[in-house]
């Protein structure tokens, strides 16, 4: 079952690609943003990382930390995602699903193929002229879908959205207003 507002987030303890411990619930005195994407080499989890590193000043000052986790292999996500986007984040390699498993984050071939919108088209021009390869290296499954858990001090889920396509994702800016308002 999905997970919803208001629910405390399931915690969990594993390395992140430095090999430090992440524990969510110690995480202490700060928003989380908790975004499962679907592997490295993907340009579209690249122009939405590209984004957060835009506004990674003022989700600091807001006291949210991204947690990004990826199908994808530690060697791959230190190549392809930390080293073309350094900003002060949590990357996790979870190649085995463990993490997608615990909050529910599931594929879909049909929310893959929404993708293929106007929308969609536009921001694969967008992660294109930014350099990112379309059709990149594949790991894990092809038609993973994203979901974003914004959650608070207390591990309690303000927001949860399992998207509806491979571009769906809590929009930053809302981020910012919900969080900016408290």
């Amino acid at each position: 079952m999905r997970l919803k507002q208001g629910q405390i987030a399931p915690n969990f303890e594993i390395s992140d690609i430095h090999g430090r411990i992440i524990n969510l619930h110690q995480l202490h005195n700060q928003k989380i943003l908790l975004t499962f994407f679907r592997y490295a080499e993907c340009a579209l989890c690249n122009l939405r990382i590209s984004e957060l590193k835009k506004e990674s000043k003022k989700l600091k000052e807001l006291d949210i930390k991204l947690v990004a986790i990826f199908q994808s292999s530690n060697e791959s996500l230190m190549q392809s995602i930390h080293h073309r986007h350094p900003f002060d984040f949590i990357l996790i390699a979870d190649p085995k699903l463990k993490l997608y498993h615990l909050y529910q984050v599931t594929p879909s071939w049909i929310k893959l193929i929404r993708t293929a919108s106007w929308r969609g088209i536009k921001n694969m021009i967008r992660a294109s002229k930014k350099g990112f390869k379309l059709g990149g290296k594949v790991e894990g499954k092809f038609h993973q879908i994203p979901a974003d858990f914004l959650i608070n001090r207390d591990n309690t889920i303000e927001i949860a959205h399992y998207g509806n396509s491979v571009i769906d994702h809590i929009p930053i800016d809302k981020i910012i207003r919900i969080t900016d308002n408290r």
